[in-house]
């Protein structure tokens, strides 16, 4: 083999064994290295937990967000825009830094379609000032009268649901200010067909009618015990066919709003959360924001109807000039209205002098084996005792006991329950011992006309003893002792 040749067959040998170390560093390096495909999973993987883990730690802030960026999306359409939405503005009080005072919403219902053709602003017929202490868990819903007399700049001497009919939103707000000289910070106005929606999304709210509602222009409802829909609701809160009219239809009103807190507290589906919160972003005209109007929602989570006080404006139905106003009464405005600013609430003597003498045609109808027990004097003998039976049921846990007398004497203390409560008239008996001799009486008549599943008649000879609580307990001293410096620890407990 010569030289050159020789060479070549080295060359070719060389090339073979680096070609093949090539291939095997190739076979052992695709042992370690992860396949494309798995390498892209394990990422995602990765990527997925960390986003889990993310979502975990911020669900309640993104889940607040995503509320709020939703809301705000709803009610863009429910804000006043240009020279209206300036004049709303103006008129509005900016919220004042000091948690003592009250936020304050004026809460309006529009007839808008109640005649035929109509178009543009329409009449407020329903006019409410909400005063809500958002630190103290308190308000006061202040009732306006559709008739109350007021002047309204340019259009003179007017009742003062034309106030938005006139200049709208902002007109109904300066005539409000000008009446009772309290601030108003919000405004909603919402129409009826949203009322309406929204009962119907609680699934009807329960009232007991004492009197049936026969109204040529709102409808007809029967008396007794009802769970209104949207469209009964609307029949109540704006009948005028009554003894005292509009007075009355307040009443009607106050007590309906009660109900609907009552029924709504009761509701717990988020769903039907998101579902009334639509139906108010749809069919409102208002200046909150979704970031105030969130904060409200809040704010109104914990409120129950004890919370909430409900007067009416004072005053008298008079004719000025042929025409029947409700005219107002400053004298007793004033002194109203420096009770709310001062301690949003207002005392019991002066809510008795701003209330009317009427009966309300409606009151809250409570379920049949709920809570509730009235107990009542069966003659001027007993009503003294009263008060302390009332005082032993809640001191036994009784949320709920209402006080009064029968119209018809009564000589035997009889207690009246509907079956679905007699649980509760058995604990009754057996924990008090002045009613273990009571009669029993299972009856729905009596428990309806007073609104209580149990109501409770001490006789003309009724008697009991002084109680004191023992951890909640009724209990009697073991023994009398004068010297008030010796603690007692013995109790007979009965």
């Amino acid at each position: 083999m010569g030289k050159h040749a020789q060479q070549r067959t080295t060359q070719r040998d060389a090339r073979r064994r680096s070609s093949e170390l090539r291939g095997r560093a190739t076979e052992e390096v695709s042992v370690y290295r992860p396949r494309p495909k798995r390498y892209r999973l394990i990422i995602l993987l990765i990527i997925i937990i960390g986003i889990v883990c993310m979502l975990g730690f911020y669900a309640k802030p993104m889940a607040k967000l995503a509320a709020k960026v939703y809301l705000s999306l709803k009610i863009s359409k429910s804000h006043l825009t240009g020279k209206e939405g300036a004049s709303v503005k103006e008129a509005l009080t900016s919220l004042s830094t000091d948690p003592n005072k009250s936020v304050n919403t004026l809460v309006m219902g529009s007839d808008a379609g109640s005649s035929k053709g109509e178009s543009g602003y329409c009449r407020s017929d329903v006019m409410l000032l909400v005063c809500l202490q958002e630190r103290d868990k308190k308000a006061v819903v202040i009732s306006i009268p559709r008739d109350t007399m007021v002047q309204i700049p340019g259009h003179g001497t007017q009742k003062i649901n034309a106030a938005h009919a006139y200049n709208g939103p902002s007109g109904a707000i300066d005539a409000v200010k000008s009446l009772l000289g309290i601030d108003v910070n919000h405004y909603i106005s919402m129409q009826f067909t949203g009322f309406q929606k929204i009962v119907n999304a609680l699934g009807g709210v329960p009232i007991h009618l004492s009197k049936p509602i026969n109204d040529p222009h709102s409808g007809y409802l029967p008396a007794g015990d009802l769970n209104l829909d949207g469209w009964q609701a609307l029949v109540l809160v704006r009948s005028r066919n009554a003894d005292n009219g509009d007075l009355d239809r307040i009443e009607s009103q106050h007590t309906f709003i009660k109900a609907l807190m009552t029924k709504a507290e009761t509701m717990k589906s988020i769903w039907k959360a998101n579902q009334l919160v639509n139906i108010v972003a749809s069919n409102c005209k208002m200046d909150y924001t979704a970031g105030q109007l969130m904060d409200l929602a809040q704010e109104l989570r914990n409120f129950k109807p004890g919370d909430v006080e409900f007067v009416t404006v004072p005053g008298s139905a008079q004719y000025r000039s042929g025409v029947s106003y409700f005219v107002a009464d400053p004298a007793r405005i004033t002194p109203m209205v420096n009770q709310v600013e001062a301690h949003n609430w207002i005392s019991d003597d002066l809510v008795a002098k701003l209330k009317g003498d009427g009966e309300s045609r409606a009151s809250i109808l409570n379920a049949p084996n709920a809570d509730v027990i009235s107990v009542l004097s069966g003659s001027s003998s007993s009503a003294w005792a009263v008060p302390t039976v009332a005082k032993e049921l809640k001191m036994l846990g009784h949320q709920q006991v209402n006080q009064g007398q029968t119209k018809q004497p009564l000589a035997s203390t009889t207690i009246y329950y509907r079956r679905e409560a007699e649980a509760n008239a058995r604990a009754i008996v057996k924990y008090i011992p002045e009613l273990s001799k009571a009669n029993l009486f299972v009856d729905n008549q009596v428990p309806e006309a007073y609104n209580s599943p149990v109501v409770i008649v001490l006789g003309s000879k009724f008697t009991t003893p002084g109680t004191v609580a023992l951890y909640g307990r009724i209990s009697k001293p073991a023994f009398d002792f004068e010297d008030l410096g010796m603690k007692v620890k013995a109790f007979n407990v009965k």
